[in-house]
């Protein structure tokens, strides 16, 4: 592993950020660390760059315990959200600062900004100051920066929060693919699912201090290993009784069941549905329109669900009566968690 946290405890007053952290990341691999708002996930990135101390534990990086060598010597390169650039420096002089600081040459240090300027994409607006950049823009000379001095390891918080939705996609890809082409080990921070999951490799779920789970986004996304996994994990719903929806076994001591839209299949009462016998009645309250389809959420005796419908099906209206359902769900029992599949599916017929 190249980098490892054994046994991190931190606490602030009386909130403990990390609470028993354990964790192990390979050379190369980009990792995102996800959870709410005080999970304690900026935390632990800011003991591994050298920003905060932990109470207890040790930080390994490359085979080296770091804990009493400073943020300045341990080979880190950081990107903030809110990019923190020199506001009455050139996107030239910005990204040489590193490089100026490790008293390189003149001749190197322009060699070395021109590659990542070209590497960044914005050739010819070198003598250009941050005022005079785009949000993307700016973020893309942060990675510059953070990358000049050729960092064994990047450290990213939330590096897309300041920027607006466009071009915070076209930055996840550019960053996934640059990432892997210099193959320098990154953890970036994001409490945004759809983020980890496009561009981590591996995800790290935080919780209270906790590590919940940890795999790659489509495993902790088909096998959520604890009752946090599986509830902040996609967009999940919550059943008030899942037993009154049909041919699903019962299992006892259930704290709750949790489901998502793509578990849920929605037709009109006129349309045939191979699953007849196994179907429920509910009365839609809603309809969202969300791009490429249309959110329906259906009142049924067991609880209210999720589910898509295509653009291209019959459309469904508020106050419709319609078949529901469901192929799947969640249930958890105190933090454990049970995958429990309709048992009128003889096999899988649902991919996620």
């Amino acid at each position: 592993m190249y980098v490892e946290l054994k046994n991190i405890n931190k606490t602030f007053g009386d909130y403990k950020a990390s609470d028993n952290v354990n964790f192990g990341i390979e050379k190369g691999k980009l990792i995102g660390l996800l959870g709410p708002s005080g999970s304690g996930k900026t935390t632990i990135l800011r003991m591994i760059a050298g920003l905060e101390n932990p109470d207890s534990g040790e930080i390994v990086i490359d085979g080296k315990v770091v804990n009493d060598i400073p943020a300045s010597k341990r080979g880190i390169g950081f990107v903030f959200q809110n990019y923190a650039l020199f506001r009455y420096m050139t996107v030239f002089d910005n990204i040489a600062f590193g490089l100026k600081i490790q008293k390189k040459s003149k001749k190197f240090i322009k060699e070395r900004v021109n590659e990542l300027v070209k590497l960044i994409g914005l050739e010819g607006l070198e003598k250009r100051y941050p005022s005079q950049l785009s949000g993307g823009q700016k973020q893309r000379v942060a990675f510059a920066r953070a990358l000049a001095p050729n960092p064994n390891l990047l450290l990213l918080d939330e590096p897309f929060a300041a920027i607006d939705a466009k071009v915070r996609q076209e930055l996840r890809s550019w960053l996934k693919d640059m990432i892997e082409r210099l193959g320098v080990t990154s953890i970036f921070v994001t409490h945004d699912q759809s983020e980890a999951i496009e561009v981590a490799d591996e995800i790290i779920i935080t919780n209270k201090g906790r590590i919940e789970q940890i795999g790659s986004p489509i495993d902790i996304y088909q096998h959520p290993e604890t009752a946090f996994s599986a509830s902040f994990f996609g967009q999940t719903t919550t059943l008030d009784d899942y037993t009154k929806f049909k041919t699903f076994d019962v299992v006892d001591n259930v704290d709750r069941a949790v489901i998502r839209p793509e578990f849920v299949k929605v037709t009109k009462l006129s349309e045939t549905t191979a699953q007849k016998a196994s179907v429920s009645v509910g009365e839609v309250i809603k309809t969202s329109f969300r791009g490429d389809n249309i959110e329906i959420a259906v009142k049924c005796d067991g609880g209210t669900v999720y589910a898509y419908r295509g653009l291209d099906e019959t459309p469904i209206t508020v106050g419709e009566k319609v078949n529901v359902f469901l192929y799947r769900l969640f249930i958890t029992k105190g933090d454990e968690v049970q995958i429990l599949r309709n048992k009128s599916l003889q096999e899988e017929s649902v991919i996620i």
